[in-house]
């Protein structure tokens, strides 16, 4: 090409595609190795006969979390006899889509009759994940695929479907909210109102909305909570906000002892502490009280130090409201709270998601996504076991002895989100400082003055 008639457009090819490799690689490899945990837990279903650690402890009760709660939503007492915490959106979605007659006996027995469950779940699953797609698209073309395929068959994702959580629902609902790819205020807010009334904590996400001075968005979603709750609460009766308050109380004072429950899989170290200072788990025949207080003290200090630092980094997008994207304002607001008390381990696919919307550039993004890739593998290893299980197996209908315990996993997850935390604040920190080089801070409540994310 004779000179100065411009670049060579092959060499500006090989170039970019250059680049997209070498983006695109490391993400393979991790993808590459959350496939092959799943590989590997295939194989290992198929020798045993049931799911093994990470997977819930009881083999006999996949998608505990909906039959369970499925059969009090076809019986009197989901709130006074069981208990419940869940607002009343639960119960009116199993309703529509459970077959009544199944539960007359127990929620074991239905499992075995009602398809109309089983179906739902799984098309529910089967829709986060295409939604998932949408939104990852849109935001990123070259690293959707790798991600949605990571969220389908990553541990996160298939616990909350081995539960049988309407926390799947409650996902599409966040996903159109915050995804990007619904363009209309009404349908985010109607999904907004949908995510908190499926899972309450999740009103924490929406305090980007705020930061962004996006008061329109913010009122809309508050209005679609309150009528979806009591449109809900009406057709249920139950549910109401005393009822839900004294039900979560008498929760955390039941589950306190439930070593298991508290540790497995958590996103919070609180749980850990909390079972410890009760006496329930009797650590110092493991551990000397030196080395555990050490543990503790250390463990407690990273906490309070990620979690204030998150308090920063959202203080510092308020003065900027226009420097940080909304899914990192969702996000950071998530794992402050989920890092301070755990709902469940199922909760890290809101994080998964929320991550998987940053992108490949730079150490702190880089390094959360990694992170979250590796929490996302199907494997694990026990440093301590449980008495062994002799039950049958639900999902293969096998007589299976299923061992389970104290794993790794338990403890590199909850550490592995407060790095997340730490590196996505610092980041947000940075971001915020670079953008008072340019605007000043924004103190007052109207309108962002400057678009710069």
């Amino acid at each position: 090409m004779p000179e100065g008639t411009g670049a060579d457009p092959s060499r500006s090819r090989r170039e970019n595609l250059r680049l997209a490799l070498r983006a695109t690689l490391p993400e393979l490899v991790l993808l590459l190795l959350v496939l092959a945990s799943f590989v590997s837990l295939v194989h290992t279903f198929a020798k045993t006969g049931y799911l093994p650690q990470p997977f819930i402890w009881d083999p006999q009760d996949t998608f505990m979390d909906w039959f369970n709660t499925a059969y009090w939503a076809n019986h009197w007492g989901a709130y006074s006899v069981w208990r419940s915490i869940y607002p009343p959106l639960s119960f009116f979605v199993l309703r529509m889509f459970t077959i009544s007659s199944c539960y007359v006996t127990s929620s074991f027995a239905a499992r075995d009759c009602d398809w109309l469950s089983i179906t739902t779940i799984l098309v529910s699953y089967v829709a986060a994940i295409a939604v998932s797609y949408l939104a990852l698209r849109r935001n990123d073309p070259r690293t959707a695929v790798m991600r949605t395929l990571a969220l389908a068959f990553g541990y996160r994702s298939l616990y909350a479907l081995e539960r049988g959580q309407l926390l799947i629902m409650c996902y599409i609902a966040m996903v159109i909210a915050f995804g990007f790819f619904a363009a209309s205020r009404p349908v985010r807010a109607i999904a907004a109102g949908l995510m908190i009334n499926f899972k309450p904590y999740m009103l924490v996400a929406t305090i980007g909305w705020g930061i962004r001075r996006e008061w329109r968005q913010l009122e809309l979603a508050a209005v679609a909570t309150v009528l979806i709750y009591l449109a809900t609460w009406a057709f249920v009766g139950g549910g109401s906000i005393a009822e839900l308050l004294d039900n979560t109380l008498n929760w955390i004072t039941f589950t306190g002892g439930d070593v298991v429950g508290e540790i497995y899989y958590s996103t919070s170290f609180n749980g850990l502490f909390g079972v410890i200072d009760r006496g329930a788990f009797p650590v110092l025949r493991y551990f000397r009280s030196d080395t555990y207080e050490q543990f503790r003290f250390v463990l407690k200090t990273a906490m309070a130090v990620a979690q204030l630092t998150g308090v920063v980094a959202l203080f510092l997008a308020w003065l900027q409201p226009r420097a940080v994207p909304l899914t990192r304002l969702a996000c950071i607001a998530l794992l402050i709270s989920l890092t301070n008390r755990s709902p469940g381990g199922y909760t890290e696919m809101f994080l998964m998601f929320l991550v998987f919307m940053e992108p490949w550039r730079g150490f702190a993004r880089i390094a959360s996504i990694t992170i979250i890739y590796l929490n996302a593998l199907n494997v694990d290893w026990q440093i301590s076991t449980l008495p062994v299980a002799h039950t049958t197996a639900w999902l293969s209908g096998k007589a299976v002895s299923a061992q389970f315990g104290i794993a790794v996993g338990q403890f590199t997850h909850p550490i592995g989100l407060l790095l997340v935390l730490m590196l996505l604040s610092l980041e947000t920190i940075r971001e915020a400082t670079l953008a008072y080089r340019q605007h000043r801070p924004q103190l007052s409540f109207g309108p962002p003055r400057e678009a710069l994310a």
